[in-house]
């Protein structure tokens, strides 16, 4: 069943088996497109790992720092993709092709802003945040290149999140699986010193820049690059986003619009990351090898939460273009069928990954250290998983109705309020596994609290 087909038919209930097939259709492309994302990350770990722990602590230590412009980006793009979807579902052409050349002008200023910033930080940030001075010439340099590439990344996630919002998730995930593919052949030649290696009775040469961590960032960036013109063109030919370059002026409201939607979610990104720096200079003074297991736990635990992102996705996507229908009696199906299919799944992951966790490890670093306490403290955090899946997949059905300032304001609170203290607390006594302590009792916190906000359908029905 297609969605268009859903939003125009008079019934107002359907089978829910075809509502799961419409939820699942939609979320499967941006659950592979997330774990492209999370794969490239995997990538980039391991081969910096392989380097040894001080590297990977280079990496980690501006790893919350990279959190928050990613954030940003998102809340930016979001801001703009959820008109989009509200015009698709008011089968709205112009609209829709106004909200997006306007969004991409905000967002090309906003990203320059970004870099700008980034790269006058890179040189002071390790020691900011705490790091050995053994690292830090490694992690500046890497956040350096990191700013470099900003204005490429936020135009990848803005057109991606754009033509999600228009119901095309297929080349977004195709794309975003490609980044990862580059991101890997760049890596090869940017991260190792020349080599030859043997494949049967061929002898082949593999030339190599040997630029160490420099050279994760750069094949990071180079990826970003190419993937966001590709994302870029790709929204820029479909029809129904298609816009000329004459000039023309702003509309006050699609701009109104889009800073109550970016608003609190920029202020959510910039606080709740902010308390994952402070949570890293926490960790930063017990070591690297405490430092490179957290950095690694935090990559293998995306793998158990990204398909509840696939679905908030998809649940953005429903929401919008059911509400922009006028449709609230899908708009309520759409957002519970997604959580249910989103804490499933994460559930179903969060069991495996317990068991294989040692594996998953062994493939990230070679340091036996770091391999034995990141499996100790990702196991505490996976009880956690299903009520922190659906907060997630809730937060991007709420979004989808515009419903942004209260959940992101408890979010904010919870970090503060809930994982610092706790982390604080507990570190003095178990040290990482302390942390990752306060980690898992806020993400329980967060799941109860929207499970209540997304019951509560008069709070979101009357904003949207």
């Amino acid at each position: 069943m297609e969605l268009t087909e859903v939003l125009k038919a008079e019934e107002a209930f359907f089978d829910q088996r075809k509502i799961y097939a419409l939820v699942l259709r939609l979320g499967i492309p941006a659950i592979i497109a997330q774990l492209a994302s999370v794969a490239m990350q995997y990538i980039d770990a391991a081969m910096v790992g392989s380097l040894g722990a001080s590297a990977s602590a280079a990496v980690g230590v501006v790893t919350s720092s990279t959190w928050i412009v990613s954030g940003l980006a998102y809340a930016v793009a979001t801001g703009f993709s959820v008109q989009t979807a509200h015009a698709t579902g008011a089968n709205d052409a112009v609209r829709a092709k106004k909200v997006f050349r306007e969004g991409l002008i905000i967002c090309f200023v906003i990203s320059c802003l970004l870099s700008f910033i980034g790269i006058s930080l890179s040189p002071h940030l390790p020691s900011l945040m705490g790091a050995e001075p053994k690292i830090r010439h490694d992690a500046s340099i890497y956040f350096f290149i990191y700013s470099c590439a900003i204005p490429a990344m936020l135009l990848r996630v803005f057109s991606g999140n754009v033509l999600q919002c228009a119901g095309n998730t297929k080349i977004p995930s195709l794309l975003n699986s490609l980044l990862c593919l580059f991101d890997v052949l760049f890596n090869c030649f940017l991260i190792f010193p020349a080599r030859k290696i043997t494949i049967g009775d061929f002898l082949i040469y593999i030339p190599g820049a040997n630029l160490g961590v420099a050279g994760a960032a750069l094949g990071t960036a180079f990826s970003e690059i190419i993937i966001s013109i590709a994302m870029f063109m790709t929204a820029f030919r479909m029809p129904n986003l298609h816009f000329d370059f004459s000039f023309s002026k702003f509309s006050k409201d699609i701009l109104k619009t889009a800073s109550k939607i970016s608003g609190p979610m920029a202020l959510e990104s910039v606080v709740m990351n902010g308390a994952y720096i402070v949570i890293t200079s926490i960790v930063a003074p017990l070591g690297a090898v405490s430092l490179a297991a957290d950095v690694f736990g935090f990559i293998t635990e995306q793998v158990c939460y990204l398909p509840a992102l696939g679905m908030s996705i998809a649940a953005t996507t429903l929401m919008g273009q059911a509400l922009g229908a006028k449709r609230k009696d899908l708009a309520r199906t759409f957002a519970w069928s997604a959580v249910k299919c989103g804490v499933v799944i994460v559930t179903t992951t969060a069991v495996a990954l317990y068991f294989f966790a040692p594996v998953v490890f062994d493939l990230l670093t070679p340091d036996i250290a770091v391999r034995e306490l990141g499996v100790k403290v990702l196991r505490i955090v996976l009880l956690s998983e299903p009520l922190f899946a659906a907060s997630t997949v809730i937060v991007g059905a709420l979004r989808g109705a515009k419903d942004t300032f209260i959940p992101s304001i408890f979010t904010v609170v919870s970090e503060w309020f809930v994982l610092i203290p706790c982390a604080l607390f507990f570190v003095k006594t178990y040290g990482l596994a302390g942390v990752w302590f306060g980690i898992s009792v806020n993400f329980c916190i967060r799941g109860i609290f929207f499970l209540l906000r997304l019951r509560n359908e008069k709070s979101w029905m009357k904003i949207s």
